[in-house]
């Protein structure tokens, strides 16, 4: 026999199958490579880091599956044996399933890799998987390697694809168990930190040391799976009579139903039929339950081994769930077995729930084994920020939600890719993206868990509407149909509460836009945003801002101090003397002056003479300007500022000790200031028509503070679509103050226009009693606890403080002009001085 054609037949056979697997995790990878690469600015440093490490994953994925697919596959389908039966050796079958392999792993590693370069990823060695990140990509090639051999070796010795795949895990863990006992042990204490570096130098020795074992035991485990069966051992003439020798064959009594279709037996057939499969999938389960219960009550910080001995029960609990559904229809579950049934007239929605039986009946055991043991636990207390338990309690309905989507996934994927090997891996990969899919739907967007259990019933609603089908062995049109709604269906509808809600969502309607769009764009041409920004004086000892010590010595530094003036405003506020330039406010600068002035006040209550009234006259003149200047400037948080500025100054001029200084300068222009009544809604009105037409011309929404919406507006819409709707809902909150303003004008009942803009703004404070627009309302006024918002608009307006102004304004008016009457009377001259 020409030894060329055998080699060159097999290699053709085993390509043939590997191929489809390759092309599968491909796509795959560089679907995640891609979308990790175009969202990695949005996601954080950790889900960063996870997909950075995905090039790593999907070789060792191939390299688990290659052995199910060359070995366990060709088992199922019974090709082995007839290839075994063949005049063909057996060296070059197994010589060609490894080399096939290996080429193949090499394709997967290129492929990744350039995958990688193209798209770009790097997160920065940050996050908390950045030390599976230090390790060098050559580790994981060579560890690759190891699983490709360990998947060899236990689908020849497992009849089943699915023990073969259980039997991996534990044999890829053995580098990283390996170097973790050796730095354990008592010799390595010496060592007083162990950096990635040691760490991957064992591994690599460990594996490199494993490597020609594993693939002698996998050699050797082929050549003798391929050898012939042992002949049947015939009894000895000796032991044989004559009467034997006619004797019929001893026959099992005829049953009475030799073919059972109940639920029990299905259920039955189910676990009997891979028991050991059962068990090995039943105790990760168990562990990961134990694990989760670890986490949620552990207080304090965890030991190294223990966070990684909960991180791998974990993920090993969810890669079971996921394998119980491929288990469903894959296997004995597959359409070759399934048409036994289906030809002894089973019914379809009998086998289809028989299937799901002992898996569903399994995870429920497992949710409520959780969730009563966390009842019986209760929630950890006595703990303060510092020390909390690792994860938060999650309810009944979120366990089960996440236990659906893994499995209702992976038993659909099941169903779609018959091939056991290929469904095995791609499933996990399926079943986490659904799953972070609608985590991010429902923690980012805000979608309720109803509607998300509802949409993790879809997997099972398409397998149960299929089963007829798959049974029957007709995947033709409507089978795909109905697959490829399902799976629109599922990635669609996540999404569908959030365009409602988008919607629904207020803005400024169109008729009313059109009406101010106009005049906003008018009152833009002005000068109101050529700001001017204010400053603090010189109050650092410094020279050198660059260096934490500076380049001043101490002598230096205490004249400086002894040098500075506390007491004037330059210190807290420079503002320049442009007086006809807007200015832009600093809330920092503004209070710092305004307790400074508070102080200056105080001092001159305490000792009236002149050096503290001209102190205290000039923090006036200072706020007084500011003020004035803030009403120029076109910014709508410029004017909550000016309003912040004169409440103060109508709060510290009014009251019987202030009496004496209104005929003062300063004081009248100060009460000037805060008496402007129409002045000031006339600002109010301007900065918001300006703000609003300069937030529609930015090219992204949100972007000028001061001038769009603030970051803690609308704090009730979700965090993911909030920037979706802030410039829309800026425009509303822009109308609805315009509506405060005309109402005003008019006269009218304010209170339910600021509740309205209380609620459009997502309830700031939470409920309006205790919201920043209380004080505008006669009947919620709460005078107890003073409060002030910044960063929302029309926090002060049309409070008290504005009619006081008034009064200020007046009462300095009138004691000016008794004052002029008094000096003129005294000016006049008596006869006696006329005589």
């Amino acid at each position: 026999m020409n030894k060329t054609r055998i080699w060159q037949g097999l290699f053709w056979k085993e390509a043939k199958q590997i191929i489809p697997l390759i092309g599968m995790l491909f796509a795959v990878s560089a679907f995640l490579i891609f979308v990790w690469a175009s969202t990695s600015r949005q996601l954080n440093i950790t889900l960063r880091a996870a997909g950075d490490i995905v090039p790593m994953i999907m070789p060792a994925l191939f390299a688990a599956g290659a052995g199910a697919i060359l070995i366990s596959h060709e088992k199922e389908t019974r090709s082995l044996r007839w290839l075994a039966s063949l005049p063909i050796p057996t060296r070059p079958i197994v010589m060609t399933k490894l080399a096939v392999a290996f080429a193949g792993l090499i394709a997967m590693w290129l492929g990744c890799g350039l995958l990688s370069l193209v798209a770009g990823l790097d997160s920065g060695g940050a996050g908390e998987l950045s030390e599976w990140r230090q390790i060098h990509p050559a580790f994981w090639f060579l560890h690759s390697v190891y699983v490709l051999l360990c998947g060899f070796y236990t689908a020849w010795r497992n009849k089943n694809a699915f023990p073969a795949l259980v039997w991996i895990i534990p044999l890829a863990l053995l580098p990283f168990l390996f170097a973790e006992i050796w730095f354990a042990l008592p010799h390595s204490s010496s060592i007083q930190y162990t950096n990635v570096t040691q760490k991957t130098w064992m591994m690599s020795l460990v594996t490199l040391a494993a490597i020609p074992i594993m693939g002698w035991f996998a050699y050797r485990a082929g050549l003798r799976d391929l050898q012939a069966d042992e002949p049947e051992v015939l009894p000895t003439r000796n032991t044989l009579s004559s009467a034997d020798a006619w004797r019929p064959p001893d026959a099992p009594v005829p049953t009475a139903m030799p073919f059972r279709d109940s639920l029990a037996s299905l259920v039955w057939q189910n676990v009997h039929g891979s028991p050991w499969m059962s068990i090995g999938l039943s105790i990760p389960l168990l562990a990961g339950a134990m694990a989760w219960l670890v986490l949620t009550n552990h207080i304090g910080t965890p030991s190294d081994w223990t966070m990684v001995l909960i991180q791998v029960s974990i993920g090993l609990a969810l890669l079971a769930v996921s394998w119980l559904g491929v288990a469903v229809f894959a296997g004995d579950g597959s359409a070759t077995r399934l048409k036994f049934l289906a030809d002894r007239g089973v019914a379809p929605w009998r086998a289809w729930v028989g299937r799901h039986w002992f898996a569903v009946s399994l995870i429920l055991a497992i949710t409520l084994f959780i969730v009563g043991i966390q009842s019986f636990l209760g929630t950890p207390q006595n703990f303060d920020a510092d020390e909390q338990p690792l994860m938060f309690e999650v309810s009944l309905f979120t366990l089960l939600a996440v236990f659906a989507i893994v499995y209702g996934v992976s038993q659909w994927t099941s169903q779609v890719v018959p091939m056991l090997a290929a469904s095995a891996f791609l499933a996990p990969v399926l079943s986490l993206l659904a799953l972070v899919m609608l985590s991010i739907a429902g923690a980012g967007n805000g979608v309720r868990l109803g509607w998300l259990l509802l949409i993790a019933t879809l997997p099972f609603v398409a397998t149960w509407w299929t089963m007829r089908d798959f049974m029957d062995g007709r995947r033709g049109w409507k089978y795909w149909s109905t697959m490829v709604v399902a799976a629109l269906l599922f990635s669609i509808l996540p999404s569908v509460p959030v365009w409602i809600a988008k919607s629904q969502f207020p803005g400024m309607p169109e008729e009313r836009v059109a009406e101010l769009l106009p005049e906003a764009r008018r009152l833009s041409k002005g000068n109101s945003m050529n700001f001017a920004s204010m400053r603090m004086g010189d109050l650092d000892l410094r020279d050198d801002f660059s260096s934490v010590l500076g380049d001043v010595d101490g002598e230096t530094a205490v004249q400086r101090f002894h040098q500075r003036d506390y007491t004037s405003p330059d210190t807290w506020m420079v503002i320049g003397n442009q007086d006809d330039t807007p200015l832009r406010a600093d809330t920092w600068i503004i209070q710092n002056s305004l307790e400074m002035a508070s102080l200056a006040k105080l001092r001159w209550k305490q000792n009236p003479n002149e050096t503290s009234k001209e102190q205290f006259a000039a923090f006036v003149d200072r706020l007084t300007t500011a003020a004035r200047r803030l009403r120029l400037s076109g910014r709508w948080f410029d004017q909550e500022m000016a309003d912040y500025v004169e409440e103060w100054l109508v709060t510290n001029l009014s009251g019987e000790a202030m009496l004496p200084l209104q005929s003062e300068p300063f004081f009248r222009r100060a009460a000037e200031q805060v008496a402007a009544f129409d002045d000031r809604q006339s600002a109010r009105r301007r900065a918001l028509l300006v703000s609003w037409h300069l937030d529609l011309e930015l090219p992204e929404p949100g972007q000028w503070y001061g001038v769009s919406a603030n970051d803690d507006w609308f704090a009730r819409v979700p965090a993911n679509w909030r920037a979706a709707i802030v410039q829309k809902g800026f425009g509303a909150v822009v109308d609805q103050c315009l509506q405060i303003l005309e109402k005003q004008k008019v006269g009218g009942d304010l209170e339910p226009e600021f509740r309205a803009l209380h609620e459009l703004l997502g309830r700031p404070g939470g409920d309006f009693e205790t919201g920043p627009y209380s004080d505008n309302a006669s009947s919620a006024k709460n005078t107890l606890h003073p409060r002030r918002f910044y960063g929302y608009p029309a926090v002060s307006w049309f409070e008290p403080w504005e009619t006081e102004g008034q009064e200020i304004w007046q009462r300095s008016q009138a004691k000016t002009q008794v004052e002029i009457e008094t000096e003129s009377e005294s000016n006049v001259p008596t006869e006696e001085e006329v005589q």
